[in-house]
Parts: C-alpha cells; structure tokens; sequence
C-alpha cells in the first residue's frame, strides 16, 4: 500500500512541476539510464549481467563515482527527491517486529534549533556532519513545497571538504556494495540508485558550488542510514545464530536493537533507531566506572551501609538523529540530540 501511495505522490509531484512537458522529462532520464547501461568490457561472456554487476554498476567507488557525464536539466532537485523517496522505501530491510517499539511523533522530542542546509551554511557545521554516523531521517516535503525547492538546495563547500564529501561517498558506497551483496535487493532500488548518482555527480576537477554538491551531500546521509540499517539487521542475523553461545555468556549487559515506529507518511525511513541497554551487571563490570565499582563492591559488603539498589545496565553514550526537512526553498537540519544508545555500561 505505502509503495503504491508513494507511487502517485511522485506521479503528483511531477505533473504540478512539468505540466506538459512530462514526456520530456522521460526523456532526458531515459538518456541519462542509457549512459549508465553502457556494455561493460568485464561482463561475462554471455552477456547477461548477475545481480553482483548490476549492483557494482549501481554503487561501485570506481574512478568515475560521482563523477559528472552530462548537464541535466534546471529540476534535479526535484527529481533527485522524488528519486530518494522511492529509493529509501523499497532499499531498506525488514526489520524482524520484536525489534520494533509503539509509534512517536517526531515533533513531540526534544530538538535542537534547526539549522539551515544550504550555501551560507558554516564549514564546522558541514565538517561536522561529514565526520557524524549518526543516522537521519527525511521528512519529505508537500508537492506544493517542493515546487519551490529550484531556487533552492545549493552547498559551496570549500575544496578541502569537497574531497572529504567525495570520499565519504566512495566509503558509504561501497559499505552499502557488500551489505546489500548478502540479501535479496529489488532491482527497482538498484535502479533509483543509479538515476541518484546521475543526479548527484559533479565534476572530478574544481567542482562548482550549488546543487551537484547539495544532492551529493544528501545522497552521503542516505547511504550511512541504509548502511546502518543493514549492519543492524547483519548483528540480528549473527545473534540469531549464536544464541547458544550467548547464553553460555550469561546474558552480560549489552546494546540491543531497538527501533521505534515515525508517525508520518512522508518520512522514511518509517523507524528510527533507539537501541536499548539489558543484561546483567556482574563482575567484572561490562564498561564500569570507579563509581560502578566502588558500588558494587559496597552491595556485597555485609558489613556496610545497605544500598537499595543493585547495578542497572543502562547507555553510557549517545548518538544524535537527524531529521531533514523542508519548508519553502530552504532545507533545515533538526538534530534530536542523545536519542540513540551508541554504549551500554554498569552503573
């Protein structure tokens, strides 16, 4: 149902963008896919292409990743959207529903002031969120909105931090390459994966602040979430497989996958990570402090003063989650701050 919703918000977006001019539209992204599907030298003899090349053709970190082919047309953005939209709902794995937790709203947490994403955004700001794992969501706009977005989504990033977005992107990419090689992936995702990387290429040499950049840059925070959300469902597998062993280990304390339900049609991914801290807290202390210890030691102390409480396994550290959204022809970063457990400790 969400696939075939998403499917006529799409189908919305580009008539009140294009109007007429749709076929042209199917046009221009028909050339681009052709340029993407040139006959590929190291191909198997027989000429039909495994999942594995249609995959490395997608995401590969080869020389010409992100590299830019041809001019397109004055509504990437928009169709950069659209594309990312359909791309994060079909890439994503099912997530197993003990790991999910009830439903929020987003604008019910704690959140920083937002921060604009565009070309007066600070370098710190941009350095920051190029060296952050932390996972983001993206609130997509309203067709209406969205219209408005050609006269916006531009970054000028300074030489330094263009080589850093460049290879954040090769890194996440190829992550993404051998996460996505271990489970089934629908050949539409792969597909919109490559339309992103047409609409996000720019030029290798000296390359031009505005919208290449932007779209880059947000095609980087979507990877690292999908790269995330596959690595969660990896750790799941290999719990699963050896629940034995960690039965022999007496359920120490420890970081366990949780995700709670985003009550909203136009964000996706639909979850986001918490995680959550259980186990026991017996010695040795699982990441302990003097204070832990000290505790610990005074709990099997008969002698001394009774504590009512015994050690709880709980996060020690955070990540943030971002949220992007957008509001006229401006993109606002929403940081909720401390909402995903990154560490379990004893105290």
């Amino acid at each position: 149902m969400l696939a075939v919703l998403r499917v006529y918000y799409c189908v919305a977006l580009f008539l009140l963008r294009c109007g007429k001019c749709l076929p042209q539209q199917v046009t221009d992204r028909r050339s681009v896919d052709g340029q993407r599907q040139a006959p590929d030298t190291d191909a198997p003899a027989t000429g039909a292409k495994t999942r594995a090349h249609h995959m490395m053709d997608a995401i590969s970190p080869g020389a010409d990743t992100f590299a830019d082919t041809s001019p397109l047309g004055s509504s990437d953005t928009f169709s950069f959207l659209c594309e990312l939209q359909n791309f994060l709902g079909d890439v994503f794995p099912q997530l197993p529903e003990e790991a999910v937790s009830s439903s929020v709203q987003l604008q019910s947490l704690q959140c920083l002031p937002p921060l604009a994403l565009g070309l007066f955004s600070s370098e710190t700001l941009l350095l920051g969120l190029l060296n952050s794992s932390s996972p983001t969501v993206f609130s997509f706009p309203s067709p209406r909105s969205l219209l408005q977005l050609d006269s916006g989504g531009e970054l000028a990033l300074p030489p330094h931090l263009v080589e850093v977005l460049r290879q954040k992107l090769r890194q996440v990419a190829q992550q993404v390459m051998e996460l996505m090689g271990e489970v089934e992936v629908e050949q539409r995702a792969i597909k919109s994966l490559e339309r992103l990387k047409a609409l996000s290429a720019f030029p290798r040499e000296d390359p031009p602040a505005g919208g290449h950049q932007y779209r880059a840059f947000l095609l980087m925070l979507a990877l690292q979430t999908v790269a995330h959300a596959y690595e969660v469902q990896r750790g799941l597998r290999a719990a699963r497989a050896g629940q034995d062993l960690s039965q022999a280990r007496g359920n120490i304390c420890g970081l366990q996958p949780l995700f709670v339900s985003l009550e909203s049609f136009s964000v996706s991914p639909s979850w986001a990570p918490i995680n959550n801290c259980h186990g026991v807290c017996s010695f040795p202390l699982a990441n302990g402090n003097n204070h832990a210890i000290l505790l610990n030691a005074q709990i099997h102390d008969t002698n001394g003063v009774t504590l009512n409480r015994s050690l709880c396994c709980v996060p020690v550290a955070y990540e943030d989650l971002l949220v992007v959204e957008w509001s006229n022809d401006e993109t606002y970063l929403h940081i909720k701050p401390n909402m995903v457990a990154r560490e379990c400790g004893c105290r």
